[in-house]
């Protein structure tokens, strides 16, 4: 095979280590979130979004070496959508992807110099994610995959949580199992469970060909600044990383405040004007809920 760029340390760098190399806790959380949260069913076909980095490589290797301990089958396809910047990314990807024989593909786009020219001068990040969940989307369906994997961890529910809270005045995060198009794809992040830690040794100790982020925006986002103000607190309490992860799913209406527009208008807390939504023509506890929830603002 000849590489359009030559990467003489791919070959010592594949993921030789088998399951052996998985830590019986990683195995047990991959499992935990594919089962609880219904990720992978049997006979699936899942495109994998690979962006070059440790996250979205793991993702793809823990999916493949997966089917080596259950009895389920499902289809993997890589998909990575170049941005742009530095075609050198793409290049050694194409060359794993078809040394370790993930079927795969790679399309090259300029949605990250777009987002970065005059073209769009408030907000590069929002729309070259937009952009880029748009590709994901259409190559997915056109190779016939009904599933979208990203590699979203335990440590990006929580900042994408507090970044909402900080910086967009809702409570809003990343859910693990996301249907779109009325449910004809559906988007799963098995490494919910996952702190970022466990993903990064992990995928120091299987030496991923894990590619340069050349981005120039990747050192100075709203997302790094919510990260080291959230490190700074689990240094101080360690349990605080599991307290933020678990308030997510653990909500307590009676003791939030109603919303100061007429919705809320002479309610007691949140709990009270979800139950009166629900009183409503037409309405019912689902529509109810399904009424106070908000897109997700997270990156893709």
């Amino acid at each position: 095979m000849k590489e359009a760029h030559p990467n003489p340390n791919l070959e010592d760098r594949s993921p030789k280590p088998s399951a052996p190399a998985i830590n019986r806790e990683v195995r047990h959380l991959l499992g935990k979130a594919i089962h609880h949260y219904r990720l992978v069913e049997d006979g699936d076909r899942i495109a994998v979004a690979v962006s070059g980095g440790k996250d979205s490589l793991l993702l793809l290797w823990l999916l493949r070496e997966r089917l080596k301990w259950i009895p389920a089958r499902y289809d993997l396809l890589a998909v990575h959508v170049d941005p742009g910047f530095d075609s050198r990314a793409s290049e050694i990807l194409k060359g794993y992807f078809e040394q370790e024989g993930f079927e795969h593909r790679i399309i090259h786009t300029d949605h990250g110099l777009r987002a970065h020219s005059t073209e769009n001068r408030e907000n590069p990040c929002f729309l070259c994610s937009r952009l880029r969940r748009k590709v994901l989307f259409e190559t997915a369906r056109e190779a016939g995959c009904g599933k979208l994997a990203l590699g979203h961890h335990q440590d990006d529910l929580i900042e994408t949580f507090m970044i909402n809270m900080l910086y967009g005045g809702q409570m809003a995060g990343i859910v693990p199992r996301q249907p779109f198009f009325g449910g004809e794809m559906v988007v799963i992040r098995p490494l919910v469970l996952l702190p970022a830690r466990k993903v990064e040794q992990l995928a120091r100790r299987l030496r991923l060909p894990v590619t340069h982020n050349a981005c120039p925006s990747a050192d100075r986002s709203k997302r790094l600044e919510v990260r080291r103000m959230l490190e700074a607190l689990y240094d101080s309490n360690a349990k605080i990383r599991g307290n933020i992860f678990h308030a997510m799913s653990n909500v307590n209406l009676e003791y939030l405040p109603p919303p100061i527009d007429a919705s809320g208008h002479g309610a007691a807390n949140l709990m009270q004007v979800w139950l009166d939504k629900a009183c409503l023509p037409g309405g019912g506890r689902a529509n109810a809920v399904g009424a106070a929830s908000t897109p997700e603002r997270a990156r893709p």
